[in-house]
């Protein structure tokens, strides 16, 4: 067996789904993360520097916006660094913190420059100016319950500190040490830990933690700490109080974003009511099955950041802890790339593309409407839209507001970092780059109610997915000694040459691999393909025909990747059985 012909009808999720100079300044960041920076309550924190260097030509034009009135930045001329080139501008970030009420705030600072690849960035700036808390109240379950521990770090500043703990009822349930607990990265001097006794009954609990000899005399303080042992549900602060980030334009109307509520605590954790509060009342939510949607609605707003909040109540015993803080950024009418918005739509990472890689951009305003490709070959341009790679209009899939997905050309060179743009009627959006790889296979996972599985089949046409894996699908393992036919994408250039938006004709690649178990390096059991190519009568996508090794034991999900011109895929499980 070579080749085997896949029907487009099988695959209609698909459509769904060196360094030259550049001619423009290219937009490189030091970090994009800044913090956790711990601030005296009361104090501003220190100001912080990120360095922002150009990897093209030209010379950056920076502007630096804010997403909250604490936070500001301010771009310097341009100066020697470390950095690649050897020149960069320093961005200076103030943190007026002194008039924020303690708690731990994360918001953004956004560097731009039109005309520059790789235009807005943002980089994330987290204060904590909790400091040493006068009173603490923490929630836990009963020992042998799910969540019978918390822990709170505690900020300080000063040097010298002697600490004393003491409960007045409960026994020894609380504990104040120095240092990080074996807790990777948490970047704090000192740790809370409340712990449930064996035998601790439900109820309320009382203790103190004193700080003395503080350099810092504000910290020489009792903090007092509240512990409730509950039965009840106790929702996830932590998770559900992250800030939801959204834009969108007065003509594309509302945004949503949704955030699952998950109990940590026992019983049933019910989800009663999400309030919205924002000064221009541009928010709004509702919840279902404990799962808040949140709307933000841009009509009637300048351009520019909105902030507002959403409250959660619930029957958890925990519920006046839960705020979402939610960020609306209303945009103008060109489309927008996010950052790191390029990506494969194999494993949806954006660690570069292969010529001929079926790619996903993600971003906001990028099209008027939601169109999918008809037929074959693929047009450049869907809905008065185009994507520009390296300034070429390429083939195009599928188009939305939030989503395109296009065909890489054929014609990239591996070594080289190629632009991307997204041209929407007469709105030209920003350039965002992508390396480009000979090759990059990525093989195409399937979550179902077994696990997930890759897009593989059998000689009958049926998946090799365990049966019943997805209710009423064709499918069943294959044995040991099958000839199974995986797809994917991402494999680079065939012979003879295709071409990129057209039906292939089963043009081949030489010299791939397979491997069923464990990996290229680690006891796996490897076999070469029969045939490696793309598949006839569609575009993008390829096939590999390979056989089962006879020697493989059977398992219900065993892990498969491929090697493709020297470079190896991600994984993706097939179910083998006697």
């Amino acid at each position: 067996m070579t080749r085997k012909s896949i029907s487009l009808k099988l695959f209609p999720a698909l459509l769904l789904l060196a360094v030259p100079a550049f001619s423009a300044p290219r937009l490189g960041l030091s970090a994009t993360t800044v913090g956790p920076i711990n601030t005296l309550r009361g104090g501003n924190g220190p100001s912080q520097t990120v360095q922002a260097f150009n990897l093209g030509d030209g010379t950056l034009n920076l502007t630096a916006t804010s997403s909250a009135f604490w936070l500001s930045a301010s771009v310097g001329a341009r100066t020697s660094c470390s950095q690649p080139g050897g020149n960069c501008n320093p961005v200076t970030i103030t943190l007026n913190s002194s008039t924020l009420t303690p708690g731990k705030y994360t918001e953004w600072i956004t560097l731009t420059d039109p005309k520059a690849v790789d235009s807005p960035r943002d980089i994330q700036v987290t204060v904590d100016t909790t400091g040493v808390p006068d009173s603490i109240s923490l929630f836990v379950t009963p020992s042998d319950g799910p969540f019978p521990k918390d822990i709170l770090p505690v900020q300080s500043t000063g040097t010298g500190i002697q600490t004393a703990t003491a409960t007045s009822n409960g026994g020894n349930w609380l504990s104040f040490n120095s240092g990080n607990l074996g807790i990777v990265n948490l970047g704090v001097p000192w740790i809370l830990q409340v712990s449930a006794r064996p035998g601790q009954a439900a109820g309320n609990y009382q203790g103190t933690v004193k700080l003395t000899g503080s350099s810092v005399v504000a910290e020489n303080k009792t903090i007092n700490v509240n512990l409730t042992v509950t039965t009840a549900p106790i929702i996830d602060a932590v998770r559900a109080t992250s800030t939801v980030r959204l834009s969108s334009t007065p003509a594309n109307g509302k945004a949503y974003s949704s955030v699952s509520v998950f109990n940590l605590g026992e019983g049933t954790l019910s989800v009663t009511g999400a309030a919205a509060t924002s000064s221009t009342k541009f928010l709004s939510a509702t919840v279902a099955n404990n799962v808040v949607t949140i709307a933000a609605d841009p009509t009637g707003l300048a351009l520019g950041v909105y902030s507002g909040a959403v409250t959660i109540t619930s029957n958890a015993a925990n519920n006046s802890a839960v705020s979402i803080p939610v960020e609306l950024t209303v945009n103008g009418t060109a489309p927008q790339i996010n950052a790191g918005g390029v990506i494969n739509i194999g494993d949806y990472q954006n660690d570069g593309v292969a010529p001929g890689d079926i790619v996903a951009i993600f971003g906001s305003q990028l099209a008027p409407a939601t169109v999918s490709a008809p037929s074959l070959p693929l047009a450049t341009s869907l809905s008065s839209v185009q994507v520009l790679v390296n300034g070429v209009p390429a083939p195009l899939y599928f188009v939305s507001a939030g989503q395109i997905n296009f065909q890489a050309p054929y014609s990239l060179a591996p070594g080289q970092v190629a632009t991307i743009q997204v041209v929407s009627g007469s709105n030209t959006g920003n350039l965002r780059s992508v390396n480009v790889l000979a090759s990059s296979p990525k093989l195409l996972p399937v979550a179902t109610n077994a696990g997930s599985y890759g897009i593989f089949i059998n000689l009958d046409g049926s998946l090799t997915w365990p049966a019943n894996a997805i209710p009423g699908c064709n499918c069943h393992p294959a044995k040991p000694g099958d000839i199974i036919v995986l797809f994917g994408i991402g494999f680079g250039l065939t012979s003879p040459a295709a071409v990129e938006g057209a039906a292939a004709s089963g043009q081949s690649i030489p010299g791939a691999s397979v491997s069923f178990g464990g990996g290229f390096t680690s006891g796996s059991a490897s076999a070469d393909s029969l045939f490696t190519g793309l598949v006839p009568g569609l575009a993008g996508l390829y096939q590999i025909n390979v056989q089962i090794p006879p020697t493989l034991y059977p398992n219900p999900a065993t892990s498969v990747q491929v090697k493709v011109s020297g470079a190896v895929s991600n994984a993706a499980n097939i179910a083998i059985s006697n």
